[in-house]
This record gives structure tokens, sequence and C-alpha cells, in this order.
């Protein structure tokens, strides 16, 4: 008993290094993509870094759905999106607040908060379909090309300065081989960051579940705390990288993105993979509280078009009442 403990905690231990060491590719390449293609940070937020970093619930949801685990696999998927507000975006405007715009507010959050009371509704008659998975994955293809289109150029100098001389040090690599490591960014990095990202989720995950089923805790438990926390992380990191580098429109880009990515394109893959009928009583809790944190992310974002610190308390607020809420809720529940 005690050696499986300690195999669990040493994945949870690597999942953390990988992803923190991944999340920082993520956010340095994108910046560097940003000027190259001459989009603005938020764009490369929303639909690269918050796209590709959400492999982790992809990939999570779909084995779990696979399986026929559906409760971490909905659990993961729902709870993900109001992990992400609350931690990428809230726990960063704590950190620093982030400045939004009125294209931000009523293209993306409006979206995201009609995203969220469309799978909702799909959800709350008891069934997933494989025509609403379609569905949902359908509707991510206007949010891309509206979000492609529409934004423009940031100031080239800005970019350019904030680009210039970043580079990223292998800090970690560079110790295990005796020297440091510093490489330039480039395309061939951000790539190589988000496939660390995905594989320190899951040693993360894989730990955390393990762990958790050692101790006989509840599967849809399971799904919104430890498998959504963790496949939330890689965005959780790359978030307080960018914000400590004073990137908060990135952070933003990447949370709502983010949150649209998991709320589309991973329900609309369990949909697809496992349609299924599921307990509404079970799902109400966490469903409420996804629909909720989203209106509540856009009703902060209208108030002085900036998420101040004290809505970012707010917001980090939101993934704690949803647990109190759920651990009172799911007592019935075998």
């Amino acid at each position: 008993m005690l050696d499986a403990l300690l195999l669990w905690l040493g994945a949870i231990a690597v999942g953390f290094v990988l992803l923190n060491q991944g999340a920082k590719f993520l956010t340095d390449n994108a910046t560097r993509i940003a000027g190259r293609i001459g989009r603005s940070r938020f764009v490369v937020g929303a639909l690269f870094v918050s796209t590709l970093s959400a492999l982790p619930e992809l990939l999570v949801s779909g084995i779990a759905a696979g399986e026929g685990s559906p409760d971490i696999a909905l659990g993961n998927a729902l709870a993900s999106t109001v992990v992400t507000v609350a931690f990428v975006i809230g726990v960063s405007a704590l950190v620093r607040p982030i400045k939004t715009s009125r294209e931000i507010v009523l293209r993306d959050a409006v979206f995201l908060a009609i995203v969220t009371v469309v799978a909702a509704t799909m959800l709350l008659d008891g069934n997933l379909t494989q025509y609403e998975g379609v569905a949902l994955i359908a509707l991510f293809v206007p949010y891309v090309l509206n979000l492609a289109i529409s934004q423009r150029t940031g100031p080239a100098e800005e970019i350019r300065e904030r680009i210039e001389d970043l580079e990223i040090g292998l800090a970690f690599t560079g110790w295990i081989f005796g020297r440091k490591v510093v490489v330039r960014a480039g395309l061939k990095w951000l790539v190589f960051g988000i496939l660390w990202s995905v594989m320190g989720a899951q040693f993360l995950v894989q730990g955390a579940i393990g762990l958790s089923n050692a101790m006989g805790l509840n599967p849809w438990f399971i799904g919104i705390t430890v498998v959504a926390l963790g496949t939330s992380l890689p965005d959780i990191a790359a978030a307080w990288h960018a914000t400590r580098l004073g990137y908060t429109d990135l952070v933003l880009g990447e949370g709502i993105g983010a949150s649209v990515v998991t709320t589309l394109l991973t329900l609309g893959m369990i949909g697809i993979l496992r349609p299924a009928s599921h307990s509404v009583e079970l799902l109400l809790p966490v469903v409420g509280a996804m629909v909720f944190t989203a209106f509540l992310l856009l009703a902060l974002m209208l108030g002085g078009w900036r998420i101040t610190s004290r809505s970012g308390a707010v917001l980090a607020s939101s993934y704690f009442a949803m647990v109190a809420l759920n651990i009172l809720w799911i007592r019935g529940f075998p």
C-alpha cells in the first residue's frame, strides 16, 4: 500500500515539473509567434495557447469516455471551465489587474456565456447524443473564424520590444546535463512545450486518480476536483508565467479560449465517442456553476472594461463554492 502511494506521489511530482517547464515554453513562444504572424497576443492566446494546452482535457475525457467512465469524463469537462475562469483569469487578476476592451467583451465573453447555456440545455435533458456532440464541435468553427478575421495587428513596436530578447532557459534540463541550456524561441519549441505540458498533465492526472482511488473517493468527485484541476494545470501555469511577464492580454485570451475549447470540443467529443444517458440531478450543481461562472466573468468585465484584483478574488472563490456545493449535493448518490 505504501509503495503504491509513493508511486502515485512520484507521478504527481513529475507532472508538476513537466507542466511548469512546458507552460514557460508555451508562453514565451506564443509572444514570438504573435510578432511573426502580425496578430495580437490575445488572438495567439485564444487560438494557439488555449486550444493546444486544452489537449489534456480532451485526452483525459476521451480516454475516460472510451473506457466507460462517464462520471470522470463529464466531471472533468464541466468543472474544467470553472477551474479555468477561477484560476487562469481570477488568480491572474489578483496578481495584476487585467485590461480588456469592448470588442473582447462583446465578441468573446458573450460567446462563452452563450456556449455554456447551449451546453447546459443539451445536458439537462438527461442525454448527450452524437448529433449534439457534432453540433457542439461545429460551434467552435465560427468562433475561430471570427477571432482570426476581426482581430487586428497590435502595435508593432510594443510587440517587438517584448519579444526581442526573450529566451527560454532550460534550467531543469541544463542541470541534468551539468550546464545551463538556453535556446531561442521558435515554432518547434512551441510544439515541444505543448507536448511537454500534455505529458506532464498525464503524469499528474494518472497519479492523482490512482491516489484518489486508493482512498475510495466517488468517481464524479474525482472528475470535478482532481482530474479537472490536473488537466487545467497547463493553462494555470502558463497564465502564471504570462502574468509575471505582464502579458495580461495573453492571459485573458487563454482563459476565455480554453473555456470555449473545453465546453465545445471536450463535451462534443464525449457525445460522439460515448453518447449516453446521465443523471441530471448529479450534473445540476456543476452545470449551474459552469453557466454562473461564465456570466459572472461577463458581468465583471463590463464593470470598467477591466478585471480588478477584487473581481479576481470573486472569480477564484467560485471554484471553491462549486466544490463545497457538490460535497453537500452528492451525499445522496452512491
